[in-house]
């Protein structure tokens, strides 16, 4: 997330990850913009409003579409002046799914070549655990169904799975469990893995479950699964090939 207190650390770890695919995680819901954007701000902090608020202003029609065209392009160009080849765009809180977000994301993706945007679309139903979270999935699918191959030009994964896992107690066993059903096609797996000394930036709620999550992802029987020859890991700049 650019302009983020962490944003020169992570461009320094990912140069030790090589094979590490980097998107923008377009934000409009937390820190501070790029540009001037003055229908996405709270005025009286001159941070980007909450998710709520711009939802809100969205619905209503006063988000104005070339101030998020700018702040699009604006972080598009700030990754990429920090030597980040980008392989595709997704955002916080699915923000470029929502009406008076999505066009103006749509034409800055393709003016920017950017090769791959995130599709949330999940299953509703004949899932592991599909019951929760349902009525957030529900939305945020209904949403994401407007980002195809024909309108947006770009390539996207068959399969999403990650609003049923977030925030989940029994996030380990769960995860198993969405593994060990995959089926045929790429699949990308949200997760939220990280370490989390004190609050976090924009007031994000999601601290101690990140460093659940991150125990689960690199214990040995979730490294078995993923070594198992049965899942093959791609990035976005991948997705393509696989």
């Amino acid at each position: 997330m650019v302009g983020m207190p962490a944003f020169g650390d992570a461009v320094r770890l990912t140069r030790k990850a090589e094979a590490l695919g980097i998107g923008l995680h377009f934000t409009l819901t937390a820190g501070k913009p790029l540009t001037r954007a003055s229908s996405l701000i709270d005025e009286k902090t001159g941070n980007f409003l909450h998710l709520s608020a711009l939802v809100r202003h969205a619905l209503a029609g006063r988000v104005k579409r070339f101030e998020v065209e700018d702040e699009c392009a604006a972080q598009i160009a700030a990754a990429r002046a920090a030597g980040l080849q980008l392989t595709h765009l997704d955002s916080h809180h699915h923000i470029h799914l929502l009406p008076g977000v999505r066009a103006a994301v749509r034409r800055v993706v393709d003016a920017e070549r950017i090769p791959a945007v995130r599709r949330p679309v999940e299953r509703i139903v004949g899932v592991i655990g599909w019951r929760r979270r349902l009525p957030e999935r529900v939305l945020i699918g209904t949403l994401a169904r407007y980002v195809n191959r024909t309108r947006w030009r770009v390539s996207t994964s068959d399969h999403f799975v990650g609003s049923v896992l977030l925030g989940a107690r029994n996030f380990h066993s769960l995860l198993l469990r969405v593994l060990d059903s995959l089926t045929t096609g790429t699949t990308e797996l949200m997760v939220h893995p990280g370490y989390v000394p004190g609050p976090l930036p924009g007031d994000d709620s999601y601290t101690t479950q990140r460093e659940i999550e991150l125990r689960a992802l690199t214990s040995p029987d979730v490294l078995a699964r993923l070594r198992s020859g049965a899942i093959r890991l791609v990035n976005y700049g991948q997705i393509r090939d696989a």
